[in-house]
């Protein structure tokens, strides 16, 4: 069927009957798709009357009846293997070769928790959250195929299995199907450095709009402008405590995570701070002003953070003026590092609400020492 075969046709026929997974990383019209189409065509065949469960999902149904289950149903189609007497258009399942294909969104309840399957094709996989993951790979008895671009904050559920089964990595220059103008289109792209690095060339690279591109990791020091930033959550988000150390000569914040955990109550906080910070000054959200007080009576030398109109933006501006070195062991604070992105909101920039923790306990120290003329001489007494 496939006279020209995409390199990633060519590593499903190779991989899917030795591994438990086979991934497929790849650009705009890399081809990942239709290989995926053209091998689940051809195992039906290989394997006929077999009576396989084979599905496929995409993160919600109407994406997928508008993508992958038309272009399925197009090659059908193409080849002459469409026989509307085969397809269940109300329970979404084709018959094909005797195997049974069923099709649906992660976004059908009882699909991702309730059934089990032969085979699993998820459909841009990037776009599903862990916890569907979690559902449906247990519930498939033998292989998977993940198809999915790079475009991947720089720490994603994705990240194990890439490590375990190496991906087929495509881009648009493998697809001998392309037309002349296709190409064009996407090579008119090139100036658009993020876009031409993901979908171009298929590779991961940091979100557009990064808010911090100045950061390395290495080792913590401590200098003698050093205290304590914190973040407050509860049951949804995390409660954080970092350190920061300030070299104003160098230009260079050190920071390091002391914890990242949710579901903390007042007395749980004053123990984990008294740990970490001992005597030494918190900056934490002043949000929380009565949890800030109660910290404060139990002991500890804790302040409010500085708000008001533009200081996010302020703090984020001053820790912009510095390089920042983040500790290696700070795992959540490095995947916020990662994710933390401007979004465009009513014509302006603004950093976007979400991974943030870490980075908003820390911007509370930094702001309140470097903006202040009495830096790093707070004491509450």
């Amino acid at each position: 069927m496939m006279k020209r075969a995409n390199p990633n046709f060519t590593f499903l026929k190779k991989n899917v009957p030795k591994q438990r997974m086979t991934l497929m990383q790849g650009g705009t019209r890399s081809g990942k798709t239709f290989s995926a189409i053209y091998y689940i065509i051809w195992m039906c065949r290989e394997y006929e009357n077999a009576k396989l469960e084979i599905d496929i999902t995409r993160n919600t149904f109407a994406a997928l009846k508008a993508t992958v289950w038309k272009d399925f149903k197009d090659v059908l189609i193409k080849h002459e293997l469409y026989n509307a007497t085969l397809h269940n258009k109300t329970d979404h399942i084709y018959q094909l070769f005797g195997n049974y294909i069923n099709y649906y969104g992660a976004d059908t309840p009882d699909k991702i928790h309730g059934r089990s399957r032969d085979f699993l094709w998820i459909n841009e996989a990037h776009q599903f959250p862990e916890e569907t993951i979690d559902q449906l790979l247990p519930r498939t008895r033998h292989r998977i195929i993940c198809d999915y671009n790079p475009a991947l904050p720089q720490e994603h559920w994705l990240d194990k299995y890439i490590d375990k089964y190496p991906p087929c990595i495509t881009t648009y220059r493998d697809n001998p199907h392309l037309t002349k103008a296709q190409i064009e289109d996407i090579e008119n792209k090139m100036s658009n450095p993020y876009w031409w690095k993901v979908y171009g060339n298929g590779e991961r690279a940091q979100p557009t709009g990064a808010v911090f591109n100045n950061w390395s990791l290495g080792d913590f020091i401590e200098t003698d402008l050093t205290g304590f930033g914190q973040d407050y959550g509860f049951s949804n988000d995390p409660s954080t405590l970092i350190k920061v150390s300030i070299d104003r000569a160098r230009k260079r914040i050190y920071l390091k995570e002391c914890f990242y955990e949710q579901a903390l109550n007042t007395g749980q906080l004053f123990e984990y701070n008294k740990q970490f910070a001992e005597r030494n000054l918190i900056v934490g959200d002043s949000a929380e002003p009565r949890l800030i007080s109660e910290l404060r009576q139990r002991g500890l030398n804790i302040v409010e953070a500085e708000k008001g109109t533009g200081s996010v933006t302020a703090g984020i501006s001053l820790m912009q003026e510095y390089h920042i070195v983040i500790d290696s062991d700070s795992k959540n604070m490095i995947k916020e590092f990662n994710n933390y992105s401007w979004v465009e909101k009513t014509n302006k920039s603004i950093p976007q609400d979400a991974y943030n923790h870490c980075i908003d306990a820390a911007r509370y120290f930094i702001y309140k020492t470097l903006k202040n003329p009495n830096r790093g001489k707070y004491y509450v007494r």
